[in-house]
């Protein structure tokens, strides 16, 4: 939900650069990460696989769900976040978002990995399982949506300064803060969907992961 179909051309180019280059150092501790853990590495790529079926599942709406949170839970934080980084790659070449974008939404859905993953270890992991994963899932989506809403309202200041540029002040445009407040009240009900959808399905995957691989989640 939170990754952004948008084409090349539409964000401006310090936020998709500056974005590609944080995407590239995320990605290389996960690497490192990996390198320590390689017993990890199917692992990593089923849920790559899990995240890259789930987002091309069709939901009847204009959304669809990532299970980022999940593998954030099931792999940790930083193997969370190279699973996801590996779906949004596939995604980008069979055209959702522009090239350009890949890393706006690698930071965004991976951000949801990063953070389920660490708050759910936090809380203490499978000790509480079903209450660890709701908190862990409805706090990472959340961030999620306020990067998104604050990437949207990042483009809203660039496309209303580009509209006044064109327009020479003979026609004042929508503002910025117009954009985004449209912005959030057309995603707002969608949102609410996502997050019921995105947390029954983890709930659902990690207790089956519970019952049928024991101590998964206790070693983390």
């Amino acid at each position: 939900m939170s990754h952004l179909h948008l084409p090349d051309g539409v964000l401006p180019w310090w936020l998709w650069l500056g974005a590609l280059a944080a995407t590239l150092v995320a990605v290389l501790a996960a690497l490192k990460r990996l390198e320590g853990r390689r017993r990890m590495l199917p692992a990593v790529a089923v849920m790559a696989a899990a995240s890259l079926a789930a987002a091309n599942i069709p939901l009847g709406l204009p959304l669809h769900v990532n299970l980022a949170a999940l593998a954030g839970i099931v792999l940790g934080p930083a193997l969370g976040f190279l699973a996801v980084f590996v779906a949004n790659v596939f995604n980008t070449l069979i055209g959702h978002g522009g090239l350009t974008v890949l890393g706006v939404n690698a930071l965004l859905v991976g951000s949801e990995a990063l953070a389920a993953g660490g708050l759910f270890r936090l809380l203490g992991g499978s000790r509480r399982l079903l209450l660890n994963t709701c908190l862990s899932v409805l706090a990472a989506l959340l961030l999620s949506l306020a990067l998104a809403a604050a990437v949207a309202g990042a483009a809203g200041v660039e496309l209303e300064a580009l509209a006044s540029h064109v327009h020479n002040g003979r026609h004042a445009p929508a503002g910025a803060g117009e954009f985004w407040a449209t912005f959030v009240a057309i995603m707002a009900p969608l949102a609410a969907v996502w997050l019921a959808v995105e947390l029954a399905l983890t709930l659902l995957i990690v207790g089956y992961v519970r019952k049928v691989r024991g101590g998964w989640l206790e070693r983390g």
